[in-house]
């Protein structure tokens, strides 16, 4: 009977990816983030988690490099991203912490989408500088957020955005700093 459970486990978990990556493949690249998100948070029987879960896997497949560390997106709104990374060994450097790169990675990828919320389907952003700046070693669970104020001055080539990576007790880790390219087509 155990066997049985197992196969049924390993079935819908297969077809949980390929649909993810059907979806991805669909979208191309990430243009509308929040239609995405608020799609799979209308499917009432997927769990909060396997909801998270897929999201992340078609964020990975529009950004193959953010699929390097593992992460999760937790919250996403017109402005806001939010995200949960927990240190594992693949992600550590050898003082027994999480990578610099690892951060930085993570800290792209939440402020990326922060940006892309407030994006129309025609305008463009490039992210053109990082700064990272480490307070703390990072350890165990990480939270990332970024938030910005809607778009109004359309007139506008560039935008800085902010990535603020707290630990488990709710100390900033990290700060980035991201500037962003931006070239605003729909009125």
């Amino acid at each position: 009977m155990n066997n049985f459970y197992f196969a049924l486990l390993s079935t819908l978990f297969a077809v949980v990816v390929v649909a993810a990556s059907v979806i991805a493949k669909k979208l191309g690249s990430l243009r509308d983030p929040l239609q995405i998100w608020d799609g799979l948070n209308n499917i009432g029987l997927l769990p909060i988690r396997m909801r998270a879960w897929i999201f992340t896997t078609v964020v990975g497949f529009a950004n193959p490099y953010s699929k390097s560390i593992n992460y999760r997106i937790t919250e996403l709104r017109k402005g806001k991203a939010c995200g949960v990374m927990r240190e594992t060994k693949k992600i550590s450097n050898p003082f027994r912490c999480v990578h610099a790169g690892a951060l930085v990675t993570f800290g792209e990828t939440v402020g990326g989408l922060a940006v892309f919320t407030l994006l129309g389907k025609k305008d463009r952003a490039i992210l053109t500088n990082i700064n990272a700046e480490y307070i703390k070693v990072s350890r165990g669970l990480l939270t990332a957020s970024s938030v910005l104020q809607p778009l109004k001055d359309r007139e506008i080539n560039e935008l800085v955005s902010e990535v603020l990576i707290k630990n488990a007790a709710f100390e900033t880790v990290a700060k980035l700093t991201l500037t962003w390219r931006v070239d605003l087509k729909d009125k």
